[in-house]
């Protein structure tokens, strides 16, 4: 029997090869593409609230910011009225880049909704978004346990 968790899984694998194939010539590793994404929309945030954002632990949002940075995509750069905290910013590589990161998120979301009506389309995010509400929560507990 097919269940929800089989079928999220195929559908992000898919999904990645398919961005992995169309940014293949970008240096950036797989899953990071959302990051720098992310971060074009929402300049000087932080890396707790892109965390936040993309609902990653801090350990992940750190890997792949370092990585990004090292590539020369991303720069961050000491918040001036807290000194704690770094505001992470496109680089010129960053936004060189950007566009197509865009294009090629936007053709998946065709290709996503592509046999869909606009109702089952609608439908589908109010699902997933009460899915992804969910397992948040679980893991904020699991979490919240550990600490």
């Amino acid at each position: 029997m097919e269940n929800i968790s089989k079928l999220n899984a195929a559908i992000y694998r898919n999904a990645q090869s398919i961005i992995n194939s169309k940014l293949i010539d970008l240096n950036i590793r797989s899953g990071q593409h959302d990051f720098l994404y992310v971060l074009s929309k929402n300049e000087g945030i932080s890396q707790k609230e892109l965390s936040e954002f993309l609902y990653v632990g801090k350990s992940t949002t750190a890997k792949a910011v370092k990585n990004l940075i090292e590539n020369d995509y991303v720069k961050r750069v000491q918040d001036e009225n807290d000194k704690r905290i770094y505001r992470l910013y496109l680089a010129e590589e960053g936004k060189k880049v950007i566009p197509k990161i865009e294009s090629t998120f936007l053709e998946l979301v065709a290709i996503f909704s592509k046999n869909l009506s606009k109702e089952e389309e609608e439908q589908t995010v109010i699902i997933l978004k009460r899915i992804l509400h969910t397992i948040s929560e679980e893991k904020n507990k699991i979490n919240s346990d550990i600490d």
